[in-house]
């Protein structure tokens, strides 16, 4: 087997990529850091908001005569901020790589899959639920993605090849690290939401609960691309308070966040 995996230096990614390559698999490795070569491990080092650069690294793998089993996308950033207050440059970086970013890794990869290959896209597991205030931005790009995930589900499926969504919770990762320092500093700097931002901050601390060990996903997505017929999504570790939460009517909701967070 061989697969190409964005976002290997870190996180989800490396677990995924290391797992891989110790079940026998060659893994492409790709990210924007460097990431050290081990056996049955290349690594690239490339940016995915970087069509060029991810075009090179096509052309190195095309003339060296490969053909992949499996894209697997886990590239993405996370920051906790509001619609009324964030920057401009933060709002297009966030799109740029966890939606865009995807999209151009697939594009430019896809005539190196084979004819049964597998494309897997992780979103979230918030993706397909209603967005909470300070996190929309983030929700709002992976609900993209799982949209853009289905689209090309149907489009690949054309062509024989299969696309699987995985929405991940929390898991023990940098990225989810970084999100209650990301929501402390909003907090600091925001003039509409202080005092709401830091009892939110303290709701997110209590809802994350344990996080979950990287390896864990990366053994079910082993599974799933190993698989002949996976199936079209996986959910893995969701929050149940978060989806109870979204089954409640929409004006319902913001009563019930207000009443959590309280007047500013």
């Amino acid at each position: 087997m061989r697969v190409l995996i964005t976002g290997a230096a870190s996180g989800l990614g490396r677990a995924a990529a290391e797992y891989f390559a110790e079940n026998s698999a060659y893994v492409y490795a790709l990210d924007l850091q460097p990431i050290a070569p081990r056996e049955r491990l290349h690594p690239f080092t490339a940016d995915i908001t970087d069509e060029a650069g991810l075009r090179a690294v096509f052309a190195q793998l095309e003339a060296d005569g490969v053909r992949l089993d499996a894209i697997i996308n886990f590239a993405g950033m996370i920051f906790i901020d509001n619609y009324l207050e964030v920057e401009e440059e933060k709002l297009r970086k966030i799109f740029d790589v966890n939606l865009l970013g995807a999209m151009r890794v697939n594009k430019v990869f896809f005539p190196l899959l084979r004819e049964d290959g597998k494309i897997v896209i992780t979103t979230s597991e918030v993706a397909p639920l209603d967005p909470l205030p300070f996190n929309g931005i983030y929700s709002t790009t992976k609900t993209a993605l799982d949209c853009y995930a289905q689209a090309l589900r149907q489009e690949a499926g054309l062509l024989g090849r299969r696309v699987i969504t995985v929405r991940p919770g929390a898991f023990n990762t940098p990225l989810a690290g970084g999100s209650i320092p990301s929501m402390h500093a909003m907090t600091q700097r925001s003039r509409y939401f202080g005092g709401q931002g830091a009892r939110f901050e303290a709701l997110m601390r209590k809802f994350t609960g344990k996080l979950q060990n990287p390896e864990k996903l990366a053994k079910k997505i082993y599974r799933a691309v190993s698989r002949r017929h996976p199936r079209n999504v996986y959910t893995v570790h969701s929050n149940f308070g978060l989806r109870l939460l979204s089954l409640l009517p929409k004006g319902m909701q913001v009563k019930v966040v207000r009443l959590l967070v309280g007047k500013k």
